[in-house]
């Protein structure tokens, strides 16, 4: 498929209907899921123009879609399966607990076994709950602060994701004209069902900047009852957090009596007890999601007694959480089969993965002349069409503003290449990966940008060096 295009359109119609004929069952099953989706979509993140590939099956590192094709997937339902598709200990334990049953409105066991394999490796968390998803689980951290606090106000990091709520989403894309100045940001609703009156108990603070950060607390610390952070900004690029940073709101935070939330519901998976055990910084609470479920739908949160007391049933008016699928037992059966098998040892390798991805990554643009580089920490991955420093959210955003439609087109040359990934150009490893599949995304993009370099020197000349 010759790549020349005297327009961006003509590239893009290009390569759409090459990517159609490629996958023509997605295509149907496409035009098909419209009638009973809006856009044919159920899920935000997984939507990506002409139309999403259809997965058929996964099993380890690889999927294979309707159309026969089979991809390595880089993506594993955006990072929650930290053992790949259909692992064997996974799938004997849900196999043995749905026999059993699948859903029981009661304590189990296996609530028990989970929590204490948690506990044990997050000594922060020293009580916690289940909930249904990382999104309930951040929800209910900040429900947990206000509750001890008595005050409103939480401070989110610009960029940062903490699920599908308004608090949680605000300011998620720092757009341009809207998100202020990059030292005092605005606050900007993700979209129009946002309630105008939510919004002002959010304060939005620019990543990686510890000097504001911690301005801003001291500043608002009467009325503050939370900060929550990504150690590092997942949706907006894999961009980690430095040090400083963390420590200055851990600092802060402590001074004036603000509840310090780590949103690990991504980055469990950087170390035996999360990122917080990398950086050292202990926060009070601590979300948690992805991995720790095995692949099946999960969160917890938690922290210190003292602080988790509110959920306490005997409580004079003790915080409601009630959720029908929270601590459900195939969830917590999948949890544990998971977690005995993510040590040190394995999080070691996949990190070593995830730098051997990176740097080949890096390599594959300069050789290409393309502008564009890696950001990630251990098994976190994500690709940037830029050449320029990545520390935040903004710089996240300029980048894609301007590479334009160029990131989507590269996503899909992949995806015909067989490499599965998040269309925002996210990769994480798995445990059934090797350094040939790992090479063999390197290769993937080598080829991806060697056919698209002719047509950027006419519709994109500023992403070649």
């Amino acid at each position: 498929m010759p790549l020349q295009a005297e327009t961006i359109d003509d590239l893009r119609s290009r390569i759409h209907e090459h990517y159609q004929r490629w996958a023509p069952r997605s295509a149907a099953l496409a035009a098909e899921a419209r009638r009973s989706f809006p856009g044919g979509d159920t899920r935000m993140s997984a939507h990506y123009a002409p139309h999403p590939l259809f997965i058929d099956s996964g099993e380890g590192a690889r999927v294979r879609d309707v159309d026969g094709h089979e991809l390595v997937d880089f993506m594993n339902n955006f990072t929650s399966l930290i053992l790949g598709h259909a692992d064997r200990e996974v799938v004997r334990a849900v196999s043995e607990q749905v026999a059993r049953g699948s859903a029981v409105g009661a304590a189990t066991t296996s609530q028990l076994e989970l929590a204490e394999i948690i506990r044990s490796r997050v000594p922060s968390m020293e009580q916690l709950r289940f909930t249904a998803s990382g999104s309930e689980a951040t929800l209910m951290a900040i429900r947990c602060a206000r509750a001890n606090t008595g005050r409103r106000k939480i401070m989110k990091m610009e960029g940062g994701y903490h699920g599908s709520y308004e608090l949680a989403e605000a300011s998620l894309v720092p757009l341009p004209g809207l998100a202020g100045p990059a030292d005092a940001p605005d606050v900007v609703p993700i979209d129009a069902s946002h309630s105008p009156s939510l919004m002002d108990d959010v304060l939005v603070c620019p990543f990686n900047e510890p000097d504001a950060a911690a301005a801003l607390i001291a500043r608002h610390a009467s009325e503050l009852a939370a900060v929550i952070v990504e150690p590092v900004l997942g949706s907006m690029g894999m961009i980690p957090a430095s040090r400083e940073f963390l420590q200055a709101l851990r600092d802060e935070t402590a001074e004036h009596d603000v509840v310090l939330i780590l949103d690990e519901v991504i980055t469990l998976r950087l170390g035996v007890g999360g990122a917080q055990s990398v950086y050292g910084v202990t926060p009070d609470l601590t979300s948690l999601g992805k991995i720790i479920g095995g692949g099946l739908p999960i969160g917890a949160f938690g922290g210190r007694e003292e602080l988790m007391r509110v959920f306490h049933p005997e409580e004079p008016r003790p915080v409601m959480h009630s959720s029908t699928f929270s601590g459900n037992p195939l969830s917590m059966a999948a949890g544990v089969a998971t977690m005995h098998q993510v040590d040190a040892e394995l999080i070691d390798r996949l990190g070593a993965l995830g730098q051997r991805l990176r740097a080949g990554f890096d390599r594959a643009f300069e050789q290409a002349g393309v502008r564009g580089r890696s950001t990630g920490v251990g098994s976190l991955t994500n690709l940037h069409l830029t050449d320029a420093p990545i520390a935040d959210a903004r710089d996240a955003l300029q980048g894609m503003i301007g590479a334009g439609a160029i990131g989507g087109l590269l996503h899909l040359l992949m995806l015909e290449r067989g490499v599965f990934a998040a269309s925002r150009l996210m990769y994480c490893t798995s445990s059934p990966m090797t350094e040939g599949d790992v090479d063999h995304a390197v290769s993937a993009l080598e080829d991806a940008l060697a056919e698209l370099v002719p047509a950027l020197e006419q519709v994109a000349p500023q992403l070649l060096s």
